[in-house]
């Protein structure tokens, strides 16, 4: 999963909350493992701890792909190589389905302005991938996303602009459709002159078509805000592009976009910031149907920025948006919780309350619509976090309520910069760095597993 962040605020008022103290150990997580250092990377996973992870080292012209399976108890598999045919490895993405199939997908930069070429692997998890398929783009990539539905189908976009390219410039987004046994199917999506693209994400529905979604900034010192989408009706075909305008006034700044299992589109934005800077900032919301049908953009949540927001949503339509509000000398959590039926419910404080040091946030919601989260922290006073806290709704309708302290390794003194990999079924990874040292950098990798309640 990606890691966003962010700040906002209610009225201050009913924010002001006490939050419940933390317990001593988080439950369902694991003492965490350590890892193996990596320059790059990132961890996906299926139900019943079918991880899976993929990085690289060295420098991005250097770099080539590595896979590895993670065990159930968190400890690492052997890394296996993927052939791409030369180094290059940037931009990158990985997705597990519930059936453990994988597509691992970057971009082969060699940074040298020559075209970047985009590298695709399917396998599973049991059966990682030692080969890639490389696409040639003779152009730039400036954005990648990738998925895999649960038949096995995964589809691969990016976007692609020439060398020396300007606003004028043509922009065009790709689609590679990947099926095991059967050849890539390569489909252009839309070609745009004139605006820039951006937010590139990619989802399936309940009957494993293909949805692929974009920003379109038209004026980018202004609105209006524009989406584009493009909805695959078989294997490698797709409807025309469509682009509808959200918000008539504004940019939809830092897109997310999710897609539910009837075909329909959560979307959430940002205007204001930067995260992180004190300014307002405001999360922005909008959903549509399949139809292409848009609901007005209403605001969910602004304030005083203390980072960017995180998002998190399943195919049913629940979802979190959680963003910490500058507070004092630092930043605290406000948790925002969506219901499947379309209910948006207030925001409540997530964490200890007043100023705190967080720099990452990472959610994730499973497929009986219980929400995950999991930060780092420390005092205000403290120059990094210095520990990871977790919480975890009990159904649907409940709220993020008690957050726990996640169990350490006893040499470990100080954790910051979380991530969470959540499969459907409500386990998964959480993985962040370490150091044992209660001064200098904090850079040793540690892994541990989340198992689902009962």
């Amino acid at each position: 999963m990606r890691i966003k962040r962010f700040p906002v605020v209610v009225a201050l008022g009913a924010l002001a909350l006490a939050a419940p103290a933390a317990h001593a150990a988080a439950p369902g997580w694991s003492t965490p493992h350590t890892a193996t250092p990596v320059t790059t990377g990132t961890y996906a996973t299926g139900p019943s701890g079918q991880g899976v992870q993929l990085f690289a080292n060295g420098g991005v012209p250097q770099r080539t792909a590595q896979l590895r399976a993670i065990r159930t108890d968190a400890t690492q598999g052997t890394a296996v190589g993927v052939n791409a045919g030369g180094p290059g490895f940037d931009l990158f993405d990985l997705d597990v389905n519930d059936n453990a199939r994988l597509v691992a997908t970057w971009t082969k930069d060699l940074e040298n302005a020559t075209p970047v070429g985009v590298a695709a692997a399917i396998g599973s998890r049991t059966s990682l991938p030692r080969t890639a398929t490389v696409f040639a783009t003779g152009a730039l990539v400036t954005d990648l996303a990738s998925a895999v539905a649960g038949n096995g189908t995964s589809v691969v976009a990016w976007i692609q602009t020439p060398l020396g390219a300007t606003t004028a410039s043509a922009t065009t987004i790709v689609a590679a459709t990947l099926r095991a046994g059967q050849a890539p199917i390569l489909t252009n999506i839309v070609t745009r002159t004139g605006a820039g693209l951006d937010d590139l994400a990619v989802g399936f529905d309940d009957d494993d078509n293909a949805v692929i979604t974009w920003s379109v900034t038209q004026n980018p010192n202004g609105g209006p805000g524009v989406i584009g989408v493009a909805r695959g009706t078989a294997p490698g075909t797709f409807s025309v592009a469509a682009e509808t305008t959200v918000d008539p006034t504004q940019q939809l700044l830092d897109l997310r976009t999710f897609v539910t299992g009837d075909g329909g589109l959560l979307l959430f934005w940002t205007n204001g910031g930067p995260g992180g800077s004190g300014a307002p900032l405001a999360v922005r919301y909008s959903q549509a149907t399949a139809a292409g049908v848009f609901t007005a953009p209403r605001t969910l949540i602004s304030g005083a920025s203390g980072g960017l927001p995180t998002y998190a949503a399943n195919a049913a339509g629940r979802a979190v948006v959680i963003f910490p509000l500058t507070s004092g000398s630092g930043a605290s959590l406000r948790a925002l919780l969506r219901t499947p039926a379309g209910t948006w419910g207030s925001a409540r404080l997530l964490g200890p309350s007043g100023a705190r040091r967080i720099r990452a946030v990472d959610a994730g919601v499973d497929e009986r619509g219980r929400v995950v989260a999991l930060w780092d922290d420390a005092g205000a006073s403290s120059g990094t976090p210095t520990r990871i806290l977790a919480a975890r709704s009990s159904s649907s309708s409940n709220p993020l309520n008690t957050y726990n302290q996640v169990t350490q390794r006893s040499s470990d003194r100080r954790c910051q910069s979380p991530a969470l990999a959540l499969a459907s079924s409500g386990d998964g990874f959480g993985s962040w760095l370490c150091s044992t040292s209660s001064s200098g950098t904090i850079s040793g990798p540690r892994l541990a597993r989340l198992t689902a309640p009962s």
